[in-house]
């Protein structure tokens, strides 16, 4: 739908989102859904926004088709089903993000090398946070990271501690990809570098993505479950092989610590 301008309505409501655009005037209907206010009726949300009746339908419509907004019984309007799971996912997010902060900048100033966390979402891994090295030189990491086979010692981590139905479901939706001359593209070798992880407690990629890197992961618990990592990075000259018992020692006791103050809290 293009762009619409509307003639003004003598009072004017409250501006709408400052782009104009059909996407920011949803935003801004569904903003006004809350607990004191959870139903709106087309002709309350037309006055409040100063806008035809007409306009106000359209934006309910494509709502509507998003199962973002609902019928009430009343004949008017509540917030609709696809809201609930887009709570979880805002509330899981914040909640760790919030309990892992100061064990994240805790890690990053031991070591000074980048640290990151990071969620494991069906066959993608997501980076959630990212700190980055104290060092002038260092590797810089997008804020999103989705990779396609587990070579990095974040999404080995995540899978290993993966249940068995969902490692399964994982590697008939992923295809071996060789990064490095070390990336592991055996899945019966990756299995037992798998099985390896579960009874470590942590996963070490050495030069698996990329050369010249080395990584450290370990599984953040969530009840049973293992849906998020915390991970330090740095480049192999600093992450030299007689350090990383300590710096592994180090993550599981990070990971342990952000798993223990999930236990803690209402997650």
């Amino acid at each position: 739908m293009s762009n619409l301008r509307e003639r003004p309505v003598a009072p004017a409501g409250p501006k709408l989102g400052a782009g104009n655009s059909t996407a920011d005037r949803a935003i801004d209907i569904l903003l006004l859904f809350s607990e004191e206010r959870p139903v709106w009726s087309a002709a309350e949300l037309a006055a409040h926004f100063a806008m035809p009746r007409s306009t106000a339908y359209r934006y309910i419509n494509s709502l509507r088709s998003y199962a973002l907004i609902a019928d009430d019984k009343s004949g008017s309007y509540r917030l609709g089903p696809r809201i609930f799971p887009l709570a979880r996912v805002a509330k899981t997010t914040t909640s760790i993000l919030s309990v892992s902060a100061a064990e994240l900048h805790r890690l990053n100033d031991l070591y000074g090398e980048a640290v990151s966390l990071y969620q494991r979402v069906g066959d993608q891994i997501i980076s959630l946070e990212h700190l980055e090295s104290h060092h002038p030189v260092r590797i810089t990491y997008p804020r999103a990271q989705m990779l396609p086979w587990p070579a990095t010692a974040s999404a080995k981590v995540l899978l290993a501690f993966a249940d068995r139905a969902d490692q399964e479901a994982i590697f008939r939706l992923i295809e071996p990809v060789r990064y490095t001359s070390r990336t592991i593209t055996s899945r019966k070798a990756l299995l037992k570098v798998l099985a390896k992880i579960r009874h470590d407690g942590y996963a070490f990629s050495d030069e698996e993505c990329e050369e010249g890197v080395r990584a450290v992961a370990a599984p953040i618990f969530v009840r049973s479950e293992a849906p998020f990592n915390v991970t330090l990075s740095g480049l192999t000259f600093r992450l030299k092989d007689e350090r990383i018992p300590e710096i592994a020692a180090a993550v599981r006791s990070t990971a342990a610590n952000i798993s223990a103050a999930i236990a803690a809290t209402d997650y």
